[in-house]
């Protein structure tokens, strides 16, 4: 069993992508997805990595990538439904804070980067202790 990380925030991501222009960004997001299709992995849902990310809403100008967003935020709304916690976030807000980020100001996009990582936190959290159970019985 991997632990999955529980304590990712906006401040590094933001401090250490400027930094590093973008490239810890991409190593950041790859993990959370990771982490992401390893809770929904027993839902059968699967979020494609952040190369894919990068290539299609490159030749998309744009377009998939809020459908990615809106993707991810629905795993994440989901799983935690499933596992009756409420989170702040879902598919269409999602990708509402990203379209809008993206365009008018970017501390929307911002703020749904962190509304995704906290919730993503709490069901790493679960998944966490839902595995150490599993081993333990």
């Amino acid at each position: 069993m991997r632990k999955l990380k529980t304590n990712r925030s906006l401040a590094p991501y933001l401090l250490l992508g400027f930094l590093t222009c973008g490239i810890y960004n991409l190593w950041y997001m790859h993990h959370m997805v990771k982490d992401i299709n390893e809770i929904c992995r027993e839902d059968g849902r699967h979020s494609p990595g952040i190369i894919v990310y990068a290539l299609l809403s490159l030749v998309t100008l744009g377009l998939y990538s809020l459908f990615w967003w809106y993707r991810l935020g629905d795993m994440v709304a989901r799983a935690a439904h499933k596992r009756s916690l409420y989170v702040s976030i879902s598919g269409v807000p999602m990708a509402l804070y990203m379209l809008f980020g993206s365009y008018m100001c970017v501390f929307i996009a911002w703020f749904g980067l962190h509304k995704m990582f906290e919730a993503t936190n709490e069901l790493a959290d679960l998944y966490n202790d839902e595995q150490a159970q599993k081993i333990n019985n």
